[in-house]
Parts: C-alpha cells; structure tokens; sequence
C-alpha cells in the first residue's frame, strides 16, 4: 500500500512538472541550413550570396555562420532559444565549436548572435554588440532586413577571414557597400594613429633621447600572450558540423 502512495505521488509530482515546463519546439534546419528564413524577410539573391559563401568558409575551415529569422519566440527568451537552436542544429565544426548563429525575429524586434566557443576568440560579446548595434539595426529599424543582415553578415566575414588568414573568392565586392564608411573610418583613425605616433618619436629622440620610447617597448617585452591556431576541416555541409555553442554572444532591438 505504501508503494502505491508513492507511485501515485511521484506521477502526481512528474505531471505537474509537465504542465509547469515550457514546451516549445525548435524548427528543423532546411535543406540550405545556412539561411531559415521563417519570416520571409530575405531576398533570394542575399539567401544564395550567404549559402555560397558559407560553403566555400566550410569548406577551408569548418566553420559556419546561419542565418535564422523566425516569427515568435514561443515565450522563451532569445538568448535561451538561440543556445538550444545553435546546439540542437550542431552549427560549427565538432572539434573548433567554430560557428555562429544570428537569429531575427522581426515581429518582437530582437537580434542575437550566438557565438561557438571557438570563434569567441575572434569575436567576444563587445565586438559582438558593437556589430549589432552599428551595422545591423541602423537597418533593421528602417525595415530594411537584407541591408542589414548583410552589413552584420560581411562585418563578421571579416573577423572570421582574419581569425583563419583566408580570402574566400566567393565574396562580392558589391555587398561591401553597407560597411563603406566603417572601413573609411577606420583607415583614417589608423592615419592619425600613425601620425601621433611618428610625432611621439621625433619628440621622445629629439629632447629626450629616445628614453620614453625604450621604456614603453621594455614595458611590452615583459609582458606574454600565448595564441593558439585554430586548425582546419575540409569537405563541404548541408547540415551542421556537430558545434556546439560557447555561452557567448550578444543581442539587441529595434
């Protein structure tokens, strides 16, 4: 009779448990994995330009970048949504964890980009926020969602090219236009940089004989960093390459 009770009590228990859990289920990737554009906000011409890209990006360094814009989040919250999408469709290498999710969901006006352990690195939750914040939603609040994926998307290109040292032939100079004044803007702050410092130098050897230039590289030369480089898959995807998210990765609305 005891047993019984507790039988009962533990189903009791197990259904509430049930009853109080969300329940929500996550889409299935399609066949291009790389875009799932749910909310239709993409033009066919931007899905190709990511897809091809994502192939070539795959195929040099298995990492991959998937674009995701869905119509409600179901109750959740993005941040926990986009980790168990991220985990559930593997994006990313197995071994790096290299890949990176960016899900939309235009109807709520919230972005997150989700980031594998293995490109945190290159791409930490700051630089992250900064993407989202100057390249992504100056578009998304104007309604134009294929400007500003790409803007985010060619901006995280970047990053991802020089974290691998590649150039993927795939990539169109025409999609660069969105990140023009960025790149002119950094170009002219390395300028002056370059210029401050030619200054710093004439100055420091012409009065003070160089001494506060040797004192701030005998500064740099105590100091150590130790960098690891991220090895190389081969072979092309339609689906994900067993990643796994990192924690990492930021978000923001519109």
């Amino acid at each position: 009779m005891k047993n019984l009770k507790s039988k009962y009590i533990f189903i009791i228990i197990a259904f509430v448990i049930i009853l109080v859990s969300p329940v929500y289920a996550l889409p299935k990737p399609n066949n291009d994995f790389y875009v799932y554009d749910d909310a239709n906000i993409l033009d066919e011409t931007t899905e190709e330009y990511i897809i091809t890209t994502n192939t070539e990006l795959y195929q040099q360094t298995g990492a991959q970048i998937v674009v995701t814009s869905i119509n409600d989040l179901e109750g959740m919250d993005i941040n926990r949504y986009a980790t168990a999408l991220f985990d559930e469709w593997d994006i990313g290498g197995a071994q790096l964890d290299n890949g990176l999710l960016i899900l939309i969901v235009p109807n709520e006006g919230e972005i997150w980009i989700e980031v594998g352990y293995g490109l945190e690195g290159v791409l930490p939750d700051s630089r992250v926020k900064r993407i989202i914040e100057n390249n992504i939603i100056p578009y998304f609040s104007q309604g134009d969602y294929n400007t500003g994926v790409l803007s985010g998307y060619e901006e995280i290109l970047d990053y991802v090219e020089s974290e691998y040292n590649i150039q993927l032939e795939t990539r169109n100079d025409e999609y660069y236009a969105p990140n023009n004044q960025n790149h002119i803007g950094n170009k002219i702050s390395s300028i002056y940089i370059i210029i401050g410092i030619i200054i710093f130098m004439f100055i420091d050897f012409r009065f003070f004989r160089g001494w506060l230039t040797y004192s701030i590289f005998r500064g740099f030369g105590r100091g150590g960093g130790n960098y690891k480089g991220s090895g190389r898959n081969g072979g092309g995807s339609s689906r994900g390459g067993g990643g796994r998210s990192g924690g990492g990765g930021a978000g923001g609305r519109w």
